[in-house]
């Protein structure tokens, strides 16, 4: 477990020292898409604007009010991703913030299997007492 830990602790940081350009720091218009009705209706914001949209032909059976509401429920969910309510697609992720939670998971994995190991120790030394 350690082992997986620092190597994906070390995938992290090389990956991170390699990025030079953040996300605010480009000239990427920011995108997102959202959908509904199990990805039947589709939209994407680019730059704060309705890029495209597309909505499924077997849809096209529902009452309009129905309809309109998937409709409402992508084109809501691609706003919400714009305002930060998840990252954005292409959005990159902080890795050096993801590096350092995993570097305290990983310190806070190796005191709990030290305490582990010293507890079966603990255990062992016991079963090894003679009896009274």
């Amino acid at each position: 477990m350690d082992d997986l830990l620092t190597e994906t602790r070390r995938a992290l940081e090389a990956v991170g020292s390699g990025r030079s350009e953040t996300f605010a720091d480009s000239h990427e218009v920011p995108a997102a898409h959202g959908s509904a009705a199990d990805g039947l209706v589709t939209a994407t914001i680019t730059g704060g604007r309705l890029d495209s949209f597309m909505i499924d032909p077997r849809l096209m059976r529902l009452p309009s009010w129905e309809l309109a509401e998937h409709v409402m429920t992508a084109v809501n969910e691609a706003l919400d991703v714009l305002r930060g309510g998840r990252p954005a697609i292409g959005q990159p992720v902080d890795v050096d913030a993801l590096a350092g939670g995993l570097h305290k998971v990983q310190d806070q994995s190796i005191r709990q299997m030290a305490q582990m190991g010293q507890a079966l120790q603990d255990v062992v030394a016991l079963l090894r007492e003679p009896r009274r």
